[in-house]
C-alpha cells in the first residue's frame, strides 16, 4: 500500500520523542497532546502545544524529522478511519479535533506512469455498492490524495443495454462544475470494468446520518433541502433532469456540506416543459406521472425534494409501504398524510411539492425559484448557502466511520478483483472514448494546500490573501505565531501576494531526490507595480530558508500576481 517501503537504515525499532525548535518559554509547556507517527520502523512522538497548529504543521514536522528517500506524501491513520485520513490530507485544518490515542502512519509516494489506470491508485476500502456497481475508497500513489472509484462490470453494462446510460453519466459529471455535485476527475476503463474516479466524500450517505438519528428537525431539513435545491437548478439549468434523487445518493463532504451523485438514470437535453418517456427510478420516489408511464419532466424532480423533504421530517418516504404494488397505488393514489408535529408552512411546502398533477406541482412553471419564493424557504439566505459561508447543522463524526458497516472491509476483496492486466482497446470497442483525462487535473484551491515546513528557529511563515484587485502588502511575521504558505500542488499556478524562496515545501516534484532538503525559488513577475519597480528588485532580499527565516518588510501596489518560473 505504499506505506512502509524498504530502508537501508533499518535499525533498531525505536521511538524518538521531536520537540518543535522553539522559544524556552514554549518548551516548558506541557503538550496538549501527543501524535505518535509510524515512519517505516520507528514511531516517533510530536508534542502539541498550540491550539492553533494545523495538519500541515504536523505534516511538515513530520517531513522535517525524516531524512530519507522516498518522499513522504501524507499521513493517514493506522486503521484507515477515512474522515480522519480525508481531515490530514487537508493541511489548513485545525489538529484541535483530531484525537492522539490513533497512531499515525506516513505514506510513501510510488511512481506509476502512463495514463491514469489502476496502476495509479491503491486501494483503501469498500464504501459502497449499488445496483451494478460498487464504491471503493482509494489514494493516489504520487500525491497521497483520496478518492473514490466507482467500478462497472462491462458484462453488466452490456448484458442489460447500458451503455448509453453510462456514458451519459460520464458526461453529465465532466460538463458540471457545482459546489454541490460531485466531481469526476478521472474515468479510465479495464478489460472488465469502468472506473470513474470522483470526489472522495468522508462523510457517508445522507441516509447514513438519517437512519441513525431517525428524522431531522426542520431547522437540519432545510439546510439539506436549500444545498439540494440548489443543486437541481444548475442541472435545471443545463437541461438536465436528475430522475434518482434519494438520500442514499446525497453525500456528505469533510465539512457536512452535501454531494449530488450517481447520474446513471439522468436526462439530458430535457427543456423547460418537456417530456420524456422512459420508465425510471426508485420506488419509494417515483412520481405519479412516471408510475403511469405519461410523461415527465423536471417536475419528476421537485416531487422526489418533495419525498425526501418528507423523509427527512418524518422518517419514511410519504407513501411508504413493504409491500411495492400497494406503495405504488398509494403514490399514485392517496392524499399525503403530515404528522401533527411539522409546521404548517412546511406542511403547505410538501403538498405544493407532492402534487399528484405534474402541471399544478410547485416549480412546474418558473422551476426552483417557484420553491425558493416559499414561506418554509424565506429565511434562507441562497447566496451564502450556494458560496458554503451558512455552517452544516451536521457535521461528520471524526471518531468513527460515517459509511454503513455492512459495506466495509477493512481488508477489501473486492478492490482487488478490480486490479486486472491493462491491455490497449481496438476501436470496435463499444467503450471507446470512455477514458476521461485532464492536462492539469489537480485544482489548487483553499482546502488543497502546500506548506513551509519549521525551520531552525521553529517559525513557519505565511503569505497573507490579497485580492488581484487590492494593493499587496508584505510586513514582518510574528515569529511566536505558526503560519501556513499556499501554493500549487502540481500544475504551480497559484497566484501570490509576494515573491519567495523558501526551503522544505510539500508538493513539488523534483527527479529522483526529495525536494524537502533542496532550495526552492518561486519568482513572481507583476504585471503592474508601482514607483517604477522592476520585478527584479521585487525578489532582492526576500527569502524564507533554514539560514535567514525572514520577509522583508515595505509595499508594493501589486494588480495581479503570476508565477512565471520555478526553479530548484
Amino acid at each position: 500500500m505504499g506505506q512502509s517501503p524498504s530502508n537501508s537504515n533499518k535499525g533498531t525499532r525505536q521511538t524518538r520523542s521531536l520537540q518543535p525548535q522553539s522559544s524556552n518559554s514554549l518548551l516548558k509547556r506541557v503538550p496538549m497532546k501527543v501524535f505518535r507517527v509510524r515512519i517505516n520502523w520507528d514511531l516517533i512522538a510530536i508534542p502539541i502545544r498550540e491550539e492553533s497548529l494545523t495538519c500541515g504543521w504536523l505534516f511538515s514536522e513530520v517531513i522535517r524529522q525524516y531524512d530519507s528517500e522516498p518522499q513522504i506524501v501524507a499521513l493517514c491513520t493506522k486503521n484507515n478511519l477515512e474522515i480522519i485520513d480525508a481531515w490530514l490530507n487537508s493541511y489548513d485544518r485545525p489538529l484541535d479535533p483530531v484525537s492522539d490515542e490513533e497512531e499515525l502512519v506516513a505514506v510513501f509516494k510510488e511512481n506509476a506512469t502512463g495514463n491514469i489506470d489502476w496502476s495509479h491508485f491503491n486501494p483503501v476500502k469498500l464504501i459502497g455498492k449499488g445496483g451494478f456497481s460498487k464504491v471503493i475508497e482509494v489514494r493516489k500513489k504520487d500525491t497521497g490524495k483520496l478518492y473514490a472509484i466507482k467500478t462497472m462490470s462491462k458484462d453488466f453494462v452490456l448484458n442489460q443495454d447500458k451503455v448509453t446510460q453510462v456514458l451519459a453519466e460520464r458526461n453529465i459529471m465532466i460538463n458540471s462544475h457545482h459546489p454541490f455535485i460531485i466531481e469526476l476527475h478521472w474515468a479510465f476503463q479495464t478489460p472488465s470494468e469502468l472506473n470513474l474516479v470522483l470526489d472522495f466524500c468522508p462523510g457517508g450517505e445522507l441516509f447514513y446520518h438519517l437512519h441513525r438519528l431517525g428524522r431531522f428537525t426542520e431547522n437540519q431539513a432545510k439546510f439539506y433541502f436549500g444545498e439540494i435545491l440548489l443543486g437541481l437548478e444548475y442541472l435545471h439549468g443545463r437541461n438536465i433532469v436528475y430522475r434518482d434523487l434519494k438520500p442514499e445518493n446525497v453525500l456528505l463532504d469533510i465539512d457536512g456540506h452535501i454531494k449530488i451523485t450517481d447520474f446513471g438514470l439522468s436526462k439530458e437535453n430535457i427543456r423547460n416543459r418537456e417530456r420524456t418517456y422512459s420508465y425510471c427510478g426508485s420506488p419509494e420516489y417515483m412520481c405519479p406521472e412516471m408510475l403511469q408511464k405519461a410523461g415527465h419532466g423536471r417536475g419528476v424532480d421537485f416531487y422526489s425534494l418533495g419525498s425526501l423533504l418528507y423523509e427527512m421530517l418524518t422518517g419514511l418516504p410519504p407513501f411508504y409501504d413493504p409491500d411495492k404494488q400497494k406503495m405504488h397505488w398509494n403514490i399514485q393514489n392517496e392524499e399525503v398524510t403530515v404528522p401533527y408535529y411539522i409546521s404548517s408552512s412546511a406542511k403547505d411546502l410538501l403538498r405544493k411539492l407532492l402534487d399528484k398533477n405534474p402541471e399544478k406541482r410547485l416549480g412546474s412553471k418558473i422551476g426552483a425559484e417557484e420553491i425558493k419564493s416559499h414561506s418554509w424557504c424565506k429565511d434562507i439566505e441562497w447566496e451564502g448557502l450556494l458560496k458554503k459561508k451558512i455552517s452544516p447543522p451536521l457535521t461528520p463524526n471524526l471518531a468513527s466511520s460515517n459509511f454503513d458497516l455492512s459495506y466495509i472491509s477493512l481488508n477489501p476483496d473486492p478492490a482487488k478483483s478490480t486490479l486486472k492486466k491493462h491491455h490497449k482497446y481496438t476501436n470496435s470497442d463499444p467503450f471507446t472514448g470512455f477514458n476521461h483525462f485532464k492536462e492539469n487535473q489537480l485544482r489548487v484551491n483553499t482546502q488543497d494546500m502546500s506548506f513551509l515546513s519549521t525551520n531552525s528557529s521553529g517559525i513557519v511563515m505565511k503569505s497573507k490573501k490579497v485580492n488581484d484587485e487590492t494593493t499587496g502588502k508584505r510586513e514582518n511575521i510574528d515569529p511566536k505565531n505558526f503560519y501556513s504558505f499556499a501554493i500549487a500542488s502540481e500544475d504551480i499556478t497559484r497566484e501570490f501576494s509576494a515573491p519567495l524562496s523558501c526551503s522544505f515545501m510539500h508538493g513539488i516534484r523534483s527527479g529522483s531526490s526529495s525536494p524537502y532538503k533542496k532550495l526552492i525559488s518561486i519568482k513572481i513577475e507583476p504585471k503592474k507595480l508601482s514607483k517604477g519597480k522592476s520585478p527584479e528588485n521585487i525578489d532582492e532580499g526576500t527569502s524564507i530558508s533554514k539560514e535567514n527565516p525572514k520577509i522583508n518588510t515595505g509595499e508594493r501596489k501589486i494588480k495581479r500576481r503570476v508565477v512565471s518560473s520555478f526553479i530548484i
